[in-house]
């Protein structure tokens, strides 16, 4: 079996000798693994900043003062 690896920027091809498989097999799915797990967490990263940028926004707005109601006897 042929793997092919990026190192520095370049895709090498590697040869995995038989008795070696399984063990390189198990490795890439545990990458693979890692890496979605890796993604999720840097989306779940960026909806969190920009939860964290809207409370921010928020926290800076103005607030309205309040309305005087009239009473009726003001007229």
């Amino acid at each position: 079996m042929v793997v092919s690896a990026s190192e520095k920027g370049k895709t090498k091809l590697r040869v995995i000798p038989r008795g070696s498989l399984v063990e390189v097999e198990s490795k890439v799915r545990r990458y693979q693994k890692l890496r979605r797990a890796r993604t999720r967490l840097v989306e779940v990263h960026k909806k969190i900043l920009q939860v964290m940028d809207d409370m921010e926004a928020m926290r800076r707005e103005e607030v309205p003062s309040p309305i005087k109601k009239r009473s009726p006897r003001e007229g």
